[in-house]
């Protein structure tokens, strides 16, 4: 796939969507999307080698709206990173957003971030959960963030759902897309926190996220990927050192499980950090940046309960 020059309008739209044996789900995420989607937006769908009747729900759908192109990964799946970069790549848009092929866009969420991504290089909206275990506690914050708030908030979990993601293409470009990593959103956006770059978060629902036992954050390993990259481990403690003016070595407890004692103690010294910031901010990023952290320490001692015990 090769990459075309982009359009001169600066408010067009390309919604990037994967998609890989979601025919239970797909037609509601594109006919969703395509409400909410400007006239002159453009939805791209890329099927991720499936094995399921997913392409031919979004060429049905297609021969009704122009809008929306279809793309082939071809008969190997190339997985999320690779996936959203193909899609990049046949994207020829100034701004770019993301929706997932299981989820629901809800009505005015593009109107609001097309206003949003003026003040911004990448903006997000809230979400709501739908789908078993929607009630689980999670450090999800319902608040809006702002640029500086934002970096505090990737410090010790990723604030941002992908499929609630607009920006702006050449950011995306400048900072090398994707990067073959477990979790290639997370990992980008601390790189791009951590070269200067602004973040901000709406407080108004954008997005229906579903939850679903196929999902890949539920997977053991991909959870145990996350926590033993090296990329994404520096990709944090660059950003720590931006931030604190220090690295910090904690990303593997505040990522997930198999820290030894020492991590677990730094992700704490983390975690306290940045909640003593939150006075500093604004109500409502006051607000997230506590919701947050309190959220995570909560997910840390549970993780590592036994280990923190035997240390008592």
């Amino acid at each position: 796939m090769s990459r075309r020059s982009h359009r001169t309008d600066r408010s067009a739209l390309t919604v990037m969507m994967p998609a890989r044996n979601a025919a239970a789900t797909v037609a509601r995420a594109v006919t969703s999307t395509l409400r909410a989607l400007p006239d002159n937006g453009t939805l791209l769908v890329l099927d991720d080698a499936s094995t399921d009747e997913t392409p031919e729900i979004v060429r049905r759908i297609a021969r009704r709206d122009g809008r929306v192109g279809l793309l082939g990964g071809g008969d190997t799946a190339l997985g999320i990173p690779a996936a959203s970069n193909a899609l990049l790549d046949e994207s020829n848009t100034p701004l770019v957003a993301r929706m997932d092929s299981d989820d629901i866009t809800l009505p005015g969420r593009f109107t609001r971030q097309l206003r949003a991504i003026e003040h911004a290089d990448f903006t997000f909206c809230h979400t709501i959960f739908y789908g078993p275990e929607r009630w689980r506690l999670e450090p999800v914050p319902v608040f809006a963030a702002n640029a500086e708030s934002s970096r505090y908030e990737l410090l010790v979990h990723d604030p941002f759902f992908h499929s609630a993601f607009l920006g702006r293409r050449e950011v995306v470009d400048e900072m090398g897309g994707y990067r073959d990593v477990p979790s290639e959103d997370w990992d980008l956006f601390m790189r791009l926190a951590a070269a200067g770059g602004s973040l901000t978060r709406s407080a108004i629902p954008g997005i229906v996220y579903r939850r679903h036992a196929t999902q890949i954050t539920r997977v053991p390993e991909w959870k145990a990927a996350v926590v033993n990259s090296k990329q994404m481990a520096e990709a944090h403690d660059t950003l720590c050192h931006t931030v604190f003016g220090e690295s910090t070595g904690a990303f593997r407890a505040l990522a997930g499980q198999g820290a030894t004692l020492d991590e677990v103690r730094r992700g704490e010294e983390v975690i306290g950090r940045v909640e003593a910031e939150a006075s500093k901010f604004p109500l409502q990023e006051r607000l997230s940046l506590r919701i947050t952290t309190h959220g995570v320490r909560l997910r840390l001692h549970r993780r590592y309960e036994e280990l923190l015990a035997e240390a008592a």
